[in-house]
């Protein structure tokens, strides 16, 4: 390819982003007048809304042959910086954005799945639990397939929660947030976030943790999870199971 041939192609390429630009202030004056019609944090970060908007575009994406991954990741910077600047308009910058978590995350979320849980593994004197031994591999195949939602700080992921759905159920597991970023209402804001997430046909949302985690259990309690029975693990050790309605 001659200079010529890249210099025309480079010169196509700045027309466009030109027309991108002007789309996006576009779209900035819709998201300016959303924005003075929410009044909190989790009303701007919608997660919800988010995957809806992320799976419309990867599905256009695939409509007009282009890369659904590449778009994803383009749509996810492009939203990223748009509840930026809501959250900005309403005081709330301060707080880390909730936002999607897939398969690209695995090895961070392991890192901190790993962080999160060597507490546990003092408590019950266990460095063998299954957060603690997941592999790569297992963790990618759960993002593939179920629901997960991570908190950011600056480019670090501090916080997560994965979940499924069965039938009208929606399962919730590994709870994360990073020692260091504990005792900040991350916890609570991921919970809400992926009960929000699912379709009014998931009636009720069910979790786990061990008896000896009294600090889970005080959560899930004063966010409205009940005990509904209890599986011994091994000896001296029982599985607490919560569940809570989401209708």
């Amino acid at each position: 390819m001659s200079n010529d041939e890249i210099a025309e192609i480079r010169a196509r390429i700045d027309g466009l982003d030109r027309r991108i630009i002007a789309l996006l202030a576009e779209r900035e004056t819709f998201v300016r007048q959303a924005g003075r019609l929410k009044t909190d944090a989790g009303a701007v970060r919608a997660p919800q809304r988010v995957a809806q908007v992320v799976r419309r575009a990867r599905s256009t994406a695939t409509e007009l042959g282009a890369s659904p991954d590449v778009v994803e990741r383009t749509y996810r910077a492009m939203i990223g910086a748009f509840i930026d600047l809501e959250l900005a308009s309403i005081g709330a910058t301060a707080a880390p954005p909730i936002e999607p978590a897939g398969p690209h995350d695995a090895g961070e979320l392991l890192t901190l799945q790993r962080a999160a849980y060597a507490s546990e593994a003092r408590i019950y004197g266990d460095p063998g639990l299954p957060p603690l031994v997941q592999t790569l591999d297992e963790l990618t195949g759960e993002l593939q397939q179920g629901i997960a939602f991570k908190v950011t700080h600056g480019h670090r992921i501090v916080g997560a929660v994965r979940g499924r759905v069965e039938d009208d159920v929606l399962h919730i597991g590994r709870l994360t947030v990073a020692p260091d970023f504990q005792g900040r209402g991350l916890g609570t804001a991921l919970l809400t976030a992926i009960e929000q997430s699912v379709t009014p046909a998931v009636r009720r949302a069910a979790l786990f943790t061990g008896h000896l985690s009294m600090a889970n259990l005080r959560l899930y309690e004063r966010l409205g999870y009940a005990e509904e029975r209890r599986e011994p693990l091994r000896p001296g050790v029982d599985l607490v199971h919560l569940t809570k309605p989401l209708v």
